[in-house]
This record gives C-alpha cells, structure tokens and sequence, in this order.
C-alpha cells in the first residue's frame, strides 16, 4: 500500500484556532514543503498564486466563524443571542414576553351633570396629561348614585390604565389558509406593550366585526372558537396566528383583520401619584373602529358616549409601575424549562406561581403558592400565636378572602400570596398594598381554565413587616419600643477621605436597596449587611446601641405595625420569614436620623 501523504500534524479540535492568518500561513509552509512541486510564487506578495491562497485562507476565516456561531447557538444551554434563543424555545411553543409599558390604577370621579345610573366606559378609552398618555384596555363598568353630585364612582371591575394610547394598524386581507399567520410591523421605533394587542376580524358570511380572544395555545380551543396566538419573535415584532378548523376558527379568504395595539413611550410614560388630577376622561374613535364598536359592543351596556365624558375625571393616588424590557436571553432559559414542565397544566405550587408571573408580570411583584397544610400549621399559627388573635373577626383581610373566595370545605383549597407592583409612597398606605378584589377576581378567571377540578383557587393577603433599628439583651423580652431609642453608631478611620455624611448615606443606601428588593418569605441576611457596611471606605466598624445596650453588629427588630408589634422580632443574625411575610422600611428618613459617624484615632477590630 503506498505512502499516506496527505497526513496533517495537527489536533482533531485545532480547526477551532485556525484564523485567516494560520490558514494562510499553512498553505504556504505546505507548499514549500512539498518536493514533488515546482510552485514558488507563493512567497512572494502579489503573485496570483498568493492572491488564490488569500481568498481561500479569509473564506475559510468567514465559515469557521459561522461554524463557532452555529455550534454554540443552536444550544438552549449555550446560547447567547436572542434571536437564536427565541427560535429555539418556539420548538416547545414558549412565547417570550415583550415590552411592558407602565400601568397605574385611577380613580374615576362624576361631575354633577352626570346622570345617575349604571356607566360603562368603552375598552381603548384615555386620558392625557403633561404629554403622557394612558388607555384602558378592558370596559370598564361603574356606578353613579347621587343625582346633581360630584361622586367617587365605584367600579365593578379594575380600573387598571396603561401607559400609551392605543393605535390602529392597517387592515390586513386574510389569504384563508391553516395557521394563517399574520406580522405586527409598527416600526423599528415603535415600542408595544406585549399584553395589550386585540384583534378583530370582518367575517364574510354575516360581514360583521367579531373579537378574537387571545390564547396561549390554539390547541387548547375547540374547531369554531374565535382565537389567536400572539408571539414575540425573534426580530422583536408580533406574530398573529389564526386556527385550521379543528385547533380555533380558521379565516376565510379575504375577510379583514383588524390589528389595535398600545404604542408605549417606554419609561418616560412612568408617573408619580397625582399625575392626573381630575383630568377629563377621552373616548377613542377612528373610522373603522366606529364600525368595530358598533358590531361587537354588549347592547345591554349603557356606554358612556363622547359628550357624557366631559363629565367623568380621572385621578391616580398611587405612583406607576415601572416600564420593563422585553425577557432577556438569561430570563427565556429559566422560564422556559418552567413553562415546558407544566403544560397548560396548574398541579404544583410551581405552576401555580410561574403561570401567575408570567400572565400577570405586568402588575404582580411577587407570588407564593401554598396549600392548606400550610395555611393551617404556619398561617393560622402566626394569627393565634404570634399575634395573639382570638378569630378571623381580629383579622379582616384573612375573614374577608375566606368569605370571598373559599368554599365550605377548606381542605382542597389552594392560596396565592400575591404583592402587587403598585408603588406606596408612605407607611400608612404600604401597610394596604394588597391586590384588589377585581384584580385577584380578574386572575382567578384565568386559573380556573387550567387548574384540577378539585383545586380551589385562594387568596392570602401578605403581611408586611417594618424594619427598623433595635437592639436588646439576651434576657430582654422582644418589645417594639426598643426602636425609640435606639441608634447605629459608624465608627470612622481618621485616615479617610470620605466625610460623616457620605458614610452616613451609604449607610442608609445599603439598607434602602436591600429591602427595597425584599421578597415574600425571604432571608434577612444580616452576614450580608454588616459585610456590606464593613466594606464601605473608610468605615473600620459599627455597632448598635440603646442606653447601656450594645452589639458589635447591626441589629434590627420587624414587626407586623398594624398590630402594635405584637409579633415583633429583633435579629443580628440571619432570619427565614414566614412565607406570606415580606418586610420594608416604614420610614427611610427616620432610620437616616438613628444613624451617626464617630471618628476613631485607629482601626478597631469588631467581633460578629
């Protein structure tokens, strides 16, 4: 058998090192090396020798790069670029969450000259102030009781508007084909927020408008029902697909489609309370949604019209939700294998949260499913034992969920913790951040298309802890008048640059950020706080103290303020809360005030 002479002395993975310039510098070398050839111009620039090789070693530079690319990205663990990422996940029908514009609850007041009755203010509706703009997505149904009055009109469902005004894309013909899919293109500029799309579509056999609901999945509907799937794609647009007769309706060739979607202006759109003060509300009409109306409105409805709209303002007590960016390649890769898991299907306690953040992110901060074991064995404990309650009558978010939404037999229930993202400005009104019964009522609807017949769906109001500064002795009894007098003494290095109150406020950052990020049931990581003031420079030590109390440490005390602290805890080591506990600074300024900076001559060493 003759000679192998195509033999290369190189590593099986050497193709990975290669660039241009080794290619190149290989060619040549092999060229030179061979006896049996007369080529020389290969050594000399500008040859057409060397012209060939240069173009063969810089595309080969270009397909090792697409190579490396491809080998890595067609990963679901590896992948980095989210396009990739999202056609990935698109194999096990996950749809990755858009934009969110910021949402705010409003609150809706009547002018005299409104008549009494029931109100119904039309889905798309807005109000405008200082350049902002925000719309409602839903119809919006209340109540107006007092004749010749200025009224606080009481809502049968939320209240909820969003950040940016609704607008109408061109109508689309339909093609008529199975899984017709149709792309949202509003521009490279353009920001839509990824819950509020509705699609419409003109029928051809009664040539009228109908609604189409969107679904997570056309195969959970049956061959005639009105629904679309709406996906986040990988070019960041929205696509809109329609059934094939048996997995939702499919169009008919040639009928319209109406796509409405609000176009957000990002976090420029977020506002503080009172950013609307009585500003008039603005019923939303086009040609074509004129039409739409017209056809798919509840006739029974009392709608509020253009001219009874100068009558009903609109003010919002509480600040926005924050603007939030489309999921992150980082988010898709922990959500997705959640998603895929649960299957359109609510068993565990997992499902339950991860179906409630992904649906309601826009407006949910945190969630925690439990059982009822866990209701009575840790819950109720908490209500008897640490704050000494007799019955649910001490008690009346707990009463009030149980006679809103638990049935008789309490053992099959099921209860979400849900803290919502509306901002609180102040103590009193933190300690009333709970969801409001049309939002847990709104939320509840959904679950129970997807959760087992015997599971029912609750709610458990969470409590919210205020910290603060306190210290005690190992023989003292918990008591929550500990913080009156207590105070966190900075110990500063006469070395430093840094002056009392730049200590002093970054002091106060680390505690603000902190719980600023709390979450239900969480670890109050003390290590983490004392190693985190300890870090800051010129800081050589700390310590709490109270008259003649003192720890080498920072200590705190959290106590349940609507009850007088009767549950109240003081720690200078870590704490599991329970898991309906979340815990906040009652008052940033006040813990500000507790703190002071005392120089030292030289560095002290603290024992933790």
């Amino acid at each position: 058998m003759p000679e192998e002479i195509t033999q290369f002395d190189l590593p099986k993975n050497s193709y990975a090192a290669f660039d241009a310039q080794s290619m190149r510098d290989l060619i040549i070398d092999r060229l030179n090396n061979n006896s049996a050839t007369t080529f020389t111009d290969q050594n000399y620039e500008g040859s057409n020798l060397n012209a060939i090789i240069d173009v063969i070693a810089y595309s080969f530079h270009t397909l090792l790069f697409y190579l490396n690319q491809t080998s890595s990205e067609s990963m679901f663990s590896d992948s980095q670029l989210y396009e990739n990422m999202n056609r990935i996940v698109k194999l096990i029908d996950y749809k990755p969450i858009g934009r969110q514009s910021s949402i705010v609850p409003m609150i809706l007041k009547s002018t005299e000259s409104l008549s009494t009755g029931y109100f119904t203010l039309p889905k798309f509706s807005f109000v405008t102030s200082n350049g902002i703009t925000y719309s409602t997505t839903k119809d919006i149904t209340f109540r107006k009781v007092n004749s010749g009055a200025i009224e606080t009109l009481t809502p049968i469902d939320n209240t909820l508007f969003f950040e940016g005004k609704y607008k109408e894309y061109p109508l689309i013909p339909s093609v008529g084909e199975n899984f017709e899919t149709v792309n949202l293109l509003p521009g490279a500029e353009a920001i839509v927020d990824h819950f509020s799309i509705k699609v419409y579509v003109k029928e051809r056999i009664t040539n009228k408008w109908f609604e189409y609901e969107r679904v997570p999945s056309l195969y959970l509907k049956n061959s005639n029902d009105r629904a679309f799937e709406c996906r986040f794609n990988q070019n960041k647009n929205y696509e809109i697909k329609f059934g094939n007769n048996v997995n939702g309706r499919r169009l008919v060739q040639n009928e319209q489609i109406a796509i409405y979607y609000i176009s957000s202006s990002g976090s420029e759109g977020q506002i503080t309370k009172n950013n609307f003060s009585g500003s008039t509300i603005n019923i939303y009409n086009t040609t074509n949604y004129n039409q739409i109306f017209a056809d798919t409105k509840d006739t029974t409805l009392s709608y509020v019209t253009i001219e009874d709209s100068v009558n009903i303002n609109v003010t919002n007590e509480e600040a926005s939700t924050d603007y939030s960016e489309e999921e992150s390649v980082e988010e898709i890769r922990s959500n997705a294998p959640k998603f895929f898991s649960s299957e359109y299907k609510l068993i565990t306690k997992d499902d339950y949260k991860n179906f409630v953040v992904r649906n309601y992110s826009n407006f949910v901060y945190d969630v925690v499913a439990s059982n009822n074991s866990d209701y009575v064995d840790i819950f109720q404990q908490y209500l008897f034992e640490d704050l000494g309650l007799n019955s649910y009558h001490d008690y009346t978010n707990a009463l009030y969920n149980q006679f809103q939404y638990a049935d008789s037999f309490n053992v099959n229930n099921l209860y979400l913790t849900i803290v919502p993202k509306f901002k609180k400005s102040n103590s009193i009104v933190k300690r009333s951040n709970y969801l409001t019964s049309a939002l847990k009522n709104e939320i509840l609807f959904e679950l129970r298309k997807y959760k087992l017949l015997n599971g029912e769906v609750c709610f458990l109001d969470p409590v919210y802890l205020a910290v603060d500064i306190a210290v005690k002795n190992a023989n003292e009894p918990n008591k929550v008048e500990y913080k009156d007098n207590s105070s966190l003494v900075i110990l500063r290095n006469n070395n430093t640059i840094s002056n009392d109150d730049t200590i002093k406020n970054k002091v106060v950052k680390i505690l603000q950020d902190y719980f600023s990020n709390s979450t239900l049931g969480q670890i109050i990581d003390m290590q983490k706080l004392n190693s985190d003031i300890l870090s800051i420079p010129g800081v050589d030590g700390f310590y709490t103290v109270r008259n003649n109390v003192r720890k080498d440490s920072l200590s705190l005390s959290l106590y349940n303020p609507i009850y007088n602290g009767r549950d109240v805890k003081l720690i200078d080591s870590n704490l599991k809360l329970k898991y309906f506990q979340i815990p906040y600074i009652e008052d940033i300024e006040q813990i500000k005030n507790k703190i002071s900076v005392t120089p030292i001559t030289k560095s002290k060493s603290v024992e933790y």
